[in-house]
């Protein structure tokens, strides 16, 4: 297909180039949007693994921390401190390994809790330029509702038109070559036309997004999350008849007991057991992704 300014042929299909309809108003399940914010916010998507090549040999390294995570010492008295190590301890003879349960504890953090709602420690400035952390967090704005997205959707539309109505005047100013083509994308635009016609599909498709959102009831989603990590790796991987000592309280008490102390919140082994059931119940996808990651988890380390 020839292009109507300067003789080049066109990299963008005619479908692309034509006139697209205003878009249809169709909607996605809350139930989706609330596992994709679920997916986003439990690092699900995120390399808890990293493998790359260096010098012929592929290496691996572990998100998981080689101590106890701070805040325990911190939050808790010596006493608590010393029956947390002893969980950990047995659990590690019952066949977990001790940087994964760190990595787990590390989700029962105020700091991890935080991150999952979007609610981050302030930034303020410090010595030599450098800026700290302050206890002091700072609010997202708060998910969009529907009507919120009904103006995105409206406005993506009205911008499609306009752009759509006055594509010729548009060009005769990209024809004189004052302004370079838009940089950013995999592949820059060979032509003003070509540009023009990927900013119309574009905003088709924000439109399309916009038209199709759910508010998800991201507090309720996201709440008690933190306790999945521990409860999921300790119900899959802890074994009780590799652990022959008096004070063992069998895998689902030690994990009560761990989950407690760390939280805590008064968790009976039945509660963590169906709070895991019901998270597969709800979002058998994730629940899968999250049982293959701390798997990954487990044999990195079991290998070091």
């Amino acid at each position: 297909m020839e292009m109507a300014t300067g003789g080049k042929r066109s990299t963008i299909c005619p479908a692309m180039r034509s006139h697209t309809p205003k878009t249809p108003m169709t909607k996605v399940s809350r139930r989706k949007v609330e596992e994709a914010l679920l997916a986003d916010r439990m690092g699900l998507h995120e390399e808890w693994v990293e493998r790359w090549e260096q010098g012929g040999k592929w290496l691996e390294e572990s998100i998981a921390p080689a101590r106890l995570p701070p805040f325990i010492r911190t939050t808790l008295s010596r006493e608590k401190v010393y029956d947390v190590e002893g969980h950990i301890r047995r659990l590690e003879k019952a066949g977990c390994r001790r940087p994964v349960l760190y990595f787990c504890l590390q989700e029962l953090s105020p700091e991890a809790a935080a991150m999952r709602e979007e609610r981050r420690r302030k930034l303020v400035p410090g010595i030599d330029g450098e800026s700290d952390l302050s206890d002091e967090r700072t609010e997202r704005r708060p998910l969009a509702n529907r009507e919120d997205m009904e103006a995105v959707r409206n406005k993506a539309e009205a911008a499609r038109g306009l752009i759509d109505r006055y594509q010729q005047e548009l060009l005769l100013v990209a024809d004189t070559k004052e302004f370079p083509m838009p940089s950013g994308m995999p592949t820059v635009p060979e032509n003003a036309d070509d540009a023009l016609s990927l900013l119309k599909v574009s905003l088709g498709w924000v439109s399309s997004l916009a038209a199709a959102y759910a508010a998800p009831r991201d507090k309720n989603v996201l709440k008690s999350k933190g306790v999945l990590f521990l409860a999921g790796y300790v119900l899959k991987y802890a074994d009780a008849r590799k652990v022959k000592e008096q004070r063992w309280m069998g895998v689902k008490g030690e994990l009560a007991g761990l989950a407690s102390l760390v939280s805590k919140k008064k968790w009976r082994p039945s509660d963590l057991r169906e709070k895991l059931r019901k998270f597969e119940m709800d979002h058998p996808r994730l629940h899968k992704m999250l049982l293959h990651k701390l798997g990954e988890l487990h044999r990195h380390h079991a290998t070091i």
